[in-house]
């Protein structure tokens, strides 16, 4: 209990201050205004709006309040956020393609459905498709790691698959 009369005895001493310091202060008068947002503000100095409050000068009571939680209206729902995956639909990880010219397909999709643009990076290259369908041409024999993004129309990256491997099979040049 001591505490919290030491405390009480700091926080009356500091309103006096402030009241005693303010060269416009009335100490006999104190005035309430009432916000637009709700919140409600004390003052020695008249507003517009403003109230009157009468004080018993016999106690004083301060207490501490909270600032108000942010308006809901301004925050997303995590109800109305939606998320989105990248799903690579062909080919299976580690699949193996055997193919004298190189090439490879590799279908991708987004869910749910949104307007953008796929990206597959493989072997440090970039392609990119509207429909989530890639051919890619002229690979050399050996294994690839790749993965396809998905970015919303701003060019933002809303969606990632995860790394897979695929093997590409094809003749050497060597043999004759």
């Amino acid at each position: 209990m001591q505490y919290g009369l030491n405390v009480k005895r700091v926080m009356y001493v500091a309103m006096l201050l402030v009241v005693s310091e303010s060269s416009y202060a009335d100490p006999e008068k104190i005035y309430k205004t009432v916000h637009a947002d709700g919140t409600v503000s004390y003052s020695d100095q008249p507003s517009k709006g403003a109230i009157e409050v009468e004080m018993n000068t016999s106690s004083t009571t301060i207490q501490s309040v909270a600032p108000p939680p942010p308006s809901t209206s301004t925050l997303p729902s995590p109800a109305n956020q939606v998320t989105y995956a990248v799903n690579i639909v062909s080919p299976v990880q580690d699949a193996t393609f055997r193919n004298n010219t190189g090439s490879v397909s590799i279908a991708a999709q987004i869910a749910p459905p949104s307007p953008g643009i796929f990206e597959l990076s493989i072997n440090k290259q970039i392609y990119t498709s509207t429909s989530g369908l890639f051919n890619v041409s002229d690979l050399d024999r050996g294994t690839y790691q790749y993965h396809v993004k998905y970015t919303d129309n701003s060019g933002k990256v809303i969606a990632s698959s995860e790394s897979r491997t695929l093997h590409l099979h094809k003749p050497s040049v060597l043999i004759n």
